[in-house]
């Protein structure tokens, strides 16, 4: 059984409303408003509910009073996870050229002689002179 002020108090220390924490893990307004009036005694999104909240379904539920045990190490935020899972869900070509989108975004331009990028291709001057030579 969910207990219902450790819910309020989660939310209020991360500073998440109920509709956000809604939108996060995939139900409705009105189930977490339940949940947090005290009307709903559990809910299948438990764990959900917990990972948003940075804490533990046994945190949640009373079964512990630390809300940081069981916490995976590596506890990514809600815009992380949907990174990965939106990368998840490309083919590997796409993945490929997401990972030099973001290689760039985070790096610059490459270093590298690229068609796009290779200045030693095209020379200005070199194009006018064979404009001359030919008018």
């Amino acid at each position: 059984m969910l207990e219902s002020s450790r819910l309020k108090l989660r939310m209020e220390e991360l500073a998440i409303s109920q509709s956000e924490l809604a939108r996060r893990v995939g139900v409705s307004q009105t189930t977490i408003y339940k949940l947090v009036s005290g009307d709903g005694y559990g809910s299948k999104y438990l764990h959900k509910i917990a990972r948003e909240l940075q804490t533990t379904a046994a945190y949640l539920s009373g079964e512990t009073d630390d809300p940081s045990t069981e916490t995976p190490i590596l506890a990514l935020d809600y815009q992380q996870r949907q990174l990965i899972e939106y990368f998840n869900k490309l083919g590997e070509p796409e993945r490929n050229s997401f990972i030099i989108i973001m290689r760039s975004a985070v790096e610059g331009p490459s270093k590298h002689n690229t068609l796009h990028n290779d200045r030693s291709a095209f020379r200005a001057e070199d194009d006018e002179r064979v404009f001359k030579a030919g008018a």
